[in-house]
């Protein structure tokens, strides 16, 4: 199992949401930013890594965990961006 590859996929994420335009605007951060958050974001993380080696050769299975966190009264405004 290998953590290798983890920047890289996080990058990805990042590249994969922050070019979607339905998420235009919205800050997307790996870590709650600190003091004020700003509003609605995109959180990445944690990631668990799943050891997938076998015969072959070594591997690992990524999860990451994508939240949406809001300051805005209701659900509405989370959804709209999830």
């Amino acid at each position: 199992m290998s953590y290798a590859a983890a920047a890289a996929l996080q990058a990805a994420l990042y590249s994969r949401l922050s070019a979607y335009p339905g998420l235009s605007g919205v800050s997307i951060v790996d870590a709650v930013p600190p003091g004020t958050a700003p509003g609605t974001f995109v959180i990445i993380g944690p990631e668990q890594v799943l050891d997938q080696s076998d015969t072959s050769g070594a591997g690992a299975e990524h999860r990451f965990e994508v939240a949406i966190i809001s300051d805005a009264t209701g659900f509405l405004t989370a959804k709209t961006v999830a």
